[in-house]
């Protein structure tokens, strides 16, 4: 649109705001907000996005416009790109743009838009729900295997959040930092949220000694230690309201301490030095241990938070079971359902709220999350998942660029071997000369080629031949082409998930029923 059409739009949406339908314009309508006389939206224009602005002349100078034009009323509209200045300038005349703390809220749901495209559909769909959506969520590795940074994850959910007119909050969180730089890299880029992960921390070879090698290490400890923790907790039973309890063996007290004690200190450290001083959401992952928390070690671990006054607003154990990347909870489903009631009763005790890591499709486990977690709520890490939405769109749409993405990540699965716990291997997946055209959305509904594409989805974006992106271009050329497609996906997708946390679905198979696909 010509600056005088834009300026001719804002002054007949100030004139009657309600019935103003400016998508045949361009105008994003979710995105209109009027403020007294002046105007601001998001316009859609040859494939993209920018701000427009209709605001008084004395007042506008803090964004920084790529067109601009004088009316002759004392106003000026400006044109100008979705840049941090102009996020901050929107920010100022709009504080919920930014992203706030989850403190308060019973029910949080982390959601992590690994190609800055899925946010405006999560926004749709969490609007009336009564979950707080965390927006913005990425590890550090994830940060580098997509060439984005933290700055970039957060300030593109922002602008989704301001396109959307999202006003109820949302979070942002440094996902599974683990040194101090990380952390700080995370607050200064907008993060409202610190997940640290004590991985360097958590000494998970004291799992694999001996009883007389765990008894001799724990008492080579000084003595100061080892009394304190014998008296605190040795033979000792601890009552969690009326249905749990938790009872320390010896072996209880010296795996606990030996494996997480350096984590409490390690945690409390950070507290020290980010969260506090910043007034952050603070989220301690204790899961990255090669054996479940047992009921023992995730009461030590909070008990001596406590002792430090340390209330994490969330905190992830090592459930029972095993939960792999982009598939459903593998595990005894009654088993699992007792020993939440005891790590609920526990978190409930010191008063934080359970947080469930690599929740993407764990959809068995729902109801009983849902069910057991009334008092304080929850709090569910899903992300690379939507990545497997964005497949669907390639399968769909361009089923050949899809069979070659299978194949590379088939061919060169040995590189993110190290890096994740999954079964699917070439032994057990179809081979790519097995897929064409007419079966290649099976490779996104068969767990183990689910696995395979969502564990090599750095590997995918950033494979290069010839100094060129093999597919990184035509794959964001699609999606962006096929955007309307990928938000239903990503709605469908995400909507299984709180249906079932929420009781508006009873099992996995009714919600999939109810949101199955369009192929």
């Amino acid at each position: 649109m010509k600056l005088e059409e834009l300026i001719e739009a804002a002054q007949n949406i100030i004139a009657n705001p309600s019935n103003f339908a400016g998508d045949d314009q361009g105008i994003y309508a979710p995105s209109i907000q009027v403020d007294r006389t002046n105007v601001y939206f998001i316009l859609h224009e040859d494939g993209k996005k920018c701000l427009v602005a209709y605001e008084d002349t004395n007042t506008i100078g803090d964004f920084d416009p790529i067109d601009s034009l004088d009316a002759e009323n004392g106003k000026t509209l400006v044109v100008t790109e979705l840049t941090k200045v102009n996020n901050d300038a929107i920010s100022r005349r709009f504080p919920w743009v930014k992203p706030i703390s989850r403190h308060g809220y019973k029910y949080t749901f982390g959601l992590g838009d690994r190609l800055g495209s899925a946010s405006n559909a999560h926004l749709r769909l969490f609007k009336g729900r009564g979950i707080f959506p965390i927006l913005a969520q990425q590890s550090i590795r994830e940060l580098l295997l997509t060439d984005r940074t933290e700055l970039d994850v957060v300030q593109s959910a922002s602008w989704a959040v301001f396109e959307e007119g999202y006003t109820d909050g949302w979070g942002a969180d440094g996902d599974h930092v683990k040194e101090p730089y990380e952390v700080e890299y995370a607050v200064e880029s907008g993060c409202t949220m610190i997940t640290l992960d004590a991985t360097k921390k958590i000494h998970n070879e004291i799992a694999d000694l001996s009883d007389e090698e765990l008894d001799a290490k724990f008492n080579a400890l000084d003595d100061e230690y080892v009394n304190r923790f014998n008296s605190a907790y040795l033979d000792k039973t601890f009552k969690l309201g009326e249905n749990a309890e938790v009872h320390f063996s010896k072996k209880d007290v010296e795996q606990s301490v030996l494996i997480f004690f350096d984590a409490v200190e390690y945690a409390t450290y950070i507290y020290h030095r980010f969260i506090k001083p910043f007034n952050l959401d603070f989220e301690i992952s204790m899961d990255e241990t090669i054996v479940p928390t047992t009921p023992g070690n995730h009461y030590f671990f909070a008990n001596e938070l406590k002792n430090n006054g340390i209330t994490p607003e969330t905190l992830a154990p090592k459930f029972y079971g095993e939960f792999q990347k982009a598939i459903d909870y593998i595990g005894d489903l009654g088993r699992f359902e007792k020993e939440y009631v005891v790590h609920e009763a526990i978190a409930e005790n010191f008063g934080y709220r359970l947080s469930i890591h690599s929740g993407s499709d764990k959809l068995s486990v729902y109801p009983i999350i849902g069910r057991l977690s009334k008092k304080n709520g929850w709090h569910v890490k899903t992300a690379g998942t939507n990545w497997l939405e964005a497949l669907r769109v390639i399968a769909k749409e361009d089923p050949k660029l899809m069979q070659e993405i299978y194949k590379y990540s088939f061919d060169n699965l040995a590189d993110v071997k190290p890096f994740y716990v999954f079964h699917a291997d070439q032994s057990n997946s179809p081979k790519p000369e097995t897929i064409n055209d007419s079966n290649v959305m099976s490779l996104l509904t068969d767990d183990n080629p689910r696995q395979i594409l969502h564990t090599m989805y750095g590997n995918v974006l950033n494979y290069q031949e010839s100094f060129k992106y093999v597919y990184r271009d035509r794959f964001f050329n699609l999606l962006k082409k096929y955007q309307d497609e990928y938000d239903d996906f990503l709605n469908r997708h995400i909507a299984e998930h709180i249906d079932l946390l929420q009781g508006k679905a009873a099992t996995k198979e009714e919600v999939k029923a109810k949101y199955e696909r369009k192929n």
